[in-house]
Protein backbone atom coordinates (compact mmCIF):
# COMPACT_ATOMS: atom_id res chain seq x y z
CA UNK A 1 0.00 0.00 0.00
CA UNK A 2 1.36 3.55 -1.02
CA UNK A 3 0.23 5.96 1.07
CA UNK A 4 0.67 9.86 -0.14
CA UNK A 5 0.55 11.82 3.42
CA UNK A 6 -0.35 15.05 2.21
CA UNK A 7 -1.42 14.84 -1.26
CA UNK A 8 0.90 17.04 -3.50
CA UNK A 9 -0.36 17.18 -7.16
CA UNK A 10 -4.06 17.26 -5.98
CA UNK A 11 -3.67 20.24 -4.04
CA UNK A 12 -2.07 19.77 -0.66
CA UNK A 13 -4.72 17.85 0.74
CA UNK A 14 -3.21 17.16 4.26
CA UNK A 15 -4.52 13.68 5.55
CA UNK A 16 -5.50 12.51 9.13
CA UNK A 17 -3.19 10.83 11.95
CA UNK A 18 -6.15 8.62 12.88
CA UNK A 19 -6.98 7.71 9.28
CA UNK A 20 -3.39 6.57 8.66
CA UNK A 21 -3.05 4.52 11.91
CA UNK A 22 -6.20 2.87 11.23
CA UNK A 23 -5.16 2.04 7.74
CA UNK A 24 -1.76 0.46 8.89
CA UNK A 25 -2.55 -1.24 11.68
CA UNK A 26 -5.17 -3.31 8.45
CA UNK A 27 -2.27 -3.49 6.84
CA UNK A 28 -0.28 -4.89 9.45
CA UNK A 29 -3.07 -7.50 9.69
CA UNK A 30 -2.32 -9.04 6.77
CA UNK A 31 1.70 -8.72 6.18
CA UNK A 32 1.17 -5.95 3.64
CA UNK A 33 4.41 -3.85 2.82
CA UNK A 34 3.44 0.24 3.68
CA UNK A 35 4.64 2.50 1.55
CA UNK A 36 4.92 5.95 2.58
CA UNK A 37 5.67 8.77 -0.77
CA UNK A 38 7.66 12.05 0.46
CA UNK A 39 8.74 12.69 -2.93
CA UNK A 40 7.19 16.14 -1.91
CA UNK A 41 6.42 16.17 1.42
CA UNK A 42 10.58 15.32 2.80
CA UNK A 43 12.19 18.20 4.62
CA UNK A 44 8.56 20.46 4.57
CA UNK A 45 6.36 19.22 7.74
CA UNK A 46 7.16 19.84 11.49
CA UNK A 47 9.61 16.84 10.87
CA UNK A 48 12.06 15.59 8.86
CA UNK A 49 10.08 12.84 7.17
CA UNK A 50 5.93 13.03 6.70
CA UNK A 51 5.44 10.01 8.85
CA UNK A 52 7.22 11.24 11.54
CA UNK A 53 4.83 14.23 11.53
CA UNK A 54 2.20 11.76 11.92
CA UNK A 55 3.12 9.82 14.58
CA UNK A 56 3.27 6.99 12.15
CA UNK A 57 7.00 5.65 12.29
CA UNK A 58 5.92 2.14 13.43
CA UNK A 59 4.56 1.46 9.90
CA UNK A 60 7.30 2.88 7.56
CA UNK A 61 8.42 -0.37 5.60
CA UNK A 62 9.92 1.83 2.65
CA UNK A 63 9.89 5.70 2.02
CA UNK A 64 10.62 7.50 -1.26
CA UNK A 65 12.26 10.84 -1.05
CA UNK A 66 13.18 13.35 -4.20
CA UNK A 67 12.88 17.38 -4.71
CA UNK A 68 14.08 18.78 -1.70
CA UNK A 69 17.23 16.46 -1.23
CA UNK A 70 18.74 17.03 -3.96
CA UNK A 71 18.06 13.08 -5.54
CA UNK A 72 15.37 10.75 -5.67
CA UNK A 73 16.29 7.66 -2.88
CA UNK A 74 14.16 4.52 -1.80
CA UNK A 75 14.77 3.94 1.88
CA UNK A 76 14.05 0.17 3.44
CA UNK A 77 13.99 -1.42 6.98
CA UNK A 78 15.85 -4.38 6.88
CA UNK A 79 13.51 -6.95 6.48
CA UNK A 80 12.55 -5.25 3.27
CA UNK A 81 15.82 -4.23 1.57
CA UNK A 82 16.28 -6.07 -1.79
CA UNK A 83 19.51 -7.87 -2.12
CA UNK A 84 22.08 -6.25 -4.54
CA UNK A 85 21.60 -5.62 -7.88
CA UNK A 86 17.62 -5.85 -7.53
CA UNK A 87 16.89 -2.00 -7.27
CA UNK A 88 17.85 0.40 -10.42
CA UNK A 89 17.78 4.10 -9.06
CA UNK A 90 16.96 5.94 -12.39
CA UNK A 91 17.20 9.13 -10.73
CA UNK A 92 20.54 8.63 -8.50
CA UNK A 93 22.27 11.71 -10.29
CA UNK A 94 25.71 12.46 -9.71
CA UNK A 95 28.23 12.24 -6.87
CA UNK A 96 27.88 16.37 -6.84
CA UNK A 97 24.54 16.08 -6.03
CA UNK A 98 24.76 13.52 -3.78
CA UNK A 99 27.09 15.87 -1.57
CA UNK A 100 24.67 18.65 -1.94
CA UNK A 101 21.47 16.40 -0.97
CA UNK A 102 24.18 14.96 2.12
CA UNK A 103 24.34 18.70 2.94
CA UNK A 104 21.38 19.82 3.04
CA UNK A 105 19.85 17.35 4.97
CA UNK A 106 22.65 17.72 7.91
CA UNK A 107 21.36 21.41 7.62
CA UNK A 108 17.93 20.21 8.05
CA UNK A 109 18.68 17.88 10.75
CA UNK A 110 20.73 20.72 12.79
CA UNK A 111 19.22 23.68 11.58
CA UNK A 112 16.16 25.77 13.37
CA UNK A 113 13.85 24.08 11.14
CA UNK A 114 11.59 21.59 12.84
CA UNK A 115 8.72 21.56 15.43
CA UNK A 116 6.33 24.07 16.10
CA UNK A 117 8.42 27.16 16.76
CA UNK A 118 11.08 25.85 13.86
CA UNK A 119 10.94 27.78 10.72
CA UNK A 120 9.16 26.06 8.91
CA UNK A 121 6.01 26.25 10.69
CA UNK A 122 7.40 30.32 10.75
CA UNK A 123 6.84 30.07 7.17
CA UNK A 124 3.53 28.62 7.02
CA UNK A 125 2.37 30.82 9.41
CA UNK A 126 3.40 34.09 7.47
CA UNK A 127 2.09 32.80 4.32
CA UNK A 128 -1.13 32.20 5.85
CA UNK A 129 -1.94 35.41 7.51
CA UNK A 130 -0.77 36.95 4.60
CA UNK A 131 -3.29 35.08 2.29
CA UNK A 132 -6.20 35.30 4.56
CA UNK A 133 -5.25 39.26 4.92
CA UNK A 134 -5.75 39.52 0.97
CA UNK A 135 -8.78 37.17 1.53
CA UNK A 136 -10.50 39.62 3.97
CA UNK A 137 -9.26 42.69 1.21
CA UNK A 138 -10.30 41.47 -1.66
CA UNK A 139 -13.85 39.09 -1.12
CA UNK A 140 -14.12 36.04 -2.83
CA UNK A 141 -10.60 36.13 -4.85
CA UNK A 142 -9.16 33.56 -2.25
CA UNK A 143 -10.52 30.40 -0.87
CA UNK A 144 -8.09 28.83 1.45
CA UNK A 145 -5.38 28.97 2.74
CA UNK A 146 -4.35 25.05 2.07
CA UNK A 147 -1.41 22.82 2.94
CA UNK A 148 0.98 22.06 5.84
CA UNK A 149 4.20 23.41 6.87
CA UNK A 150 6.44 24.44 3.96
CA UNK A 151 3.55 23.33 1.16
CA UNK A 152 0.98 26.02 0.70
CA UNK A 153 -1.85 26.66 -1.82
CA UNK A 154 -4.92 28.46 -2.26
CA UNK A 155 -7.81 28.63 -4.91
CA UNK A 156 -8.14 32.02 -6.91
CA UNK A 157 -11.92 33.26 -7.73
CA UNK A 158 -13.86 30.35 -8.85
CA UNK A 159 -11.11 28.09 -9.01
CA UNK A 160 -12.14 27.14 -12.86
CA UNK A 161 -8.68 26.02 -14.65
CA UNK A 162 -8.78 28.61 -17.10
CA UNK A 163 -8.91 31.41 -14.09
CA UNK A 164 -5.96 29.72 -12.33
CA UNK A 165 -3.54 29.47 -15.33
CA UNK A 166 -4.20 33.11 -16.12
CA UNK A 167 -3.36 34.10 -12.50
CA UNK A 168 -0.02 31.64 -12.70
CA UNK A 169 0.81 33.55 -15.72
CA UNK A 170 0.57 36.93 -14.51
CA UNK A 171 2.44 36.02 -11.35
CA UNK A 172 4.99 34.32 -13.32
CA UNK A 173 5.33 37.71 -15.49
CA UNK A 174 5.78 39.38 -12.35
CA UNK A 175 8.95 36.93 -11.34
CA UNK A 176 6.74 34.43 -8.63
CA UNK A 177 7.04 30.70 -9.30
CA UNK A 178 3.95 29.01 -8.42
CA UNK A 179 2.14 25.40 -9.74
CA UNK A 180 -1.38 24.68 -10.57
CA UNK A 181 -2.73 21.78 -8.42
CA UNK A 182 -6.20 19.87 -8.26
CA UNK A 183 -9.05 20.42 -10.13
CA UNK A 184 -12.98 21.09 -9.59
CA UNK A 185 -11.54 23.69 -7.90
CA UNK A 186 -7.85 23.81 -9.17
CA UNK A 187 -5.84 25.51 -6.53
CA UNK A 188 -1.80 27.81 -6.64
CA UNK A 189 0.30 25.81 -4.78
CA UNK A 190 4.27 27.31 -3.43
CA UNK A 191 6.64 25.37 -2.34
CA UNK A 192 8.98 27.78 -0.66
CA UNK A 193 12.86 27.74 -0.88
CA UNK A 194 12.94 26.52 2.74
CA UNK A 195 16.54 27.43 3.40
CA UNK A 196 16.74 30.51 2.06
CA UNK A 197 13.81 32.58 1.89
CA UNK A 198 13.07 35.18 4.56
CA UNK A 199 9.95 37.14 5.89
CA UNK A 200 10.12 39.96 3.07
CA UNK A 201 10.64 37.08 0.61
CA UNK A 202 7.34 36.34 1.43
CA UNK A 203 6.24 40.17 2.05
CA UNK A 204 6.81 40.66 -1.69
CA UNK A 205 5.68 37.13 -3.38
CA UNK A 206 2.04 38.60 -1.29
CA UNK A 207 2.24 42.03 -2.76
CA UNK A 208 2.32 40.44 -6.07
CA UNK A 209 -0.32 38.02 -5.81
CA UNK A 210 -2.25 40.67 -3.93
CA UNK A 211 -1.69 43.29 -7.21
CA UNK A 212 -2.30 40.03 -9.80
CA UNK A 213 -5.47 39.21 -7.91
CA UNK A 214 -7.28 43.18 -7.86
CA UNK A 215 -6.03 43.68 -11.60
CA UNK A 216 -7.72 39.48 -12.35
CA UNK A 217 -10.67 40.48 -10.55
CA UNK A 218 -10.98 44.04 -12.63
CA UNK A 219 -11.03 42.20 -15.53
CA UNK A 220 -13.46 39.04 -14.27
CA UNK A 221 -17.14 39.99 -16.07
CA UNK A 222 -19.53 40.84 -13.31
CA UNK A 223 -22.16 38.43 -13.27
CA UNK A 224 -25.43 38.90 -15.24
Amino acid sequence: MVLELVQGEGGYHAGDRDFFRAICLELRKHNIAIIFDEVQTFGRTNRLFAFQHFGLEEFADIVTIGKLSQLCATLFTSHYKPQPGLVSQTFTTSTSALFVGRAIIRELIDGDYFGPEGKIQRVHDWFASRLLALGDQLPGSISGPFGLGAMIAFTPFDGSADTVKRVLHRLFEEGVIAFLAGSSPARIRFLPPIGAITESDVENVCRILGETLKSEATAIPAPK
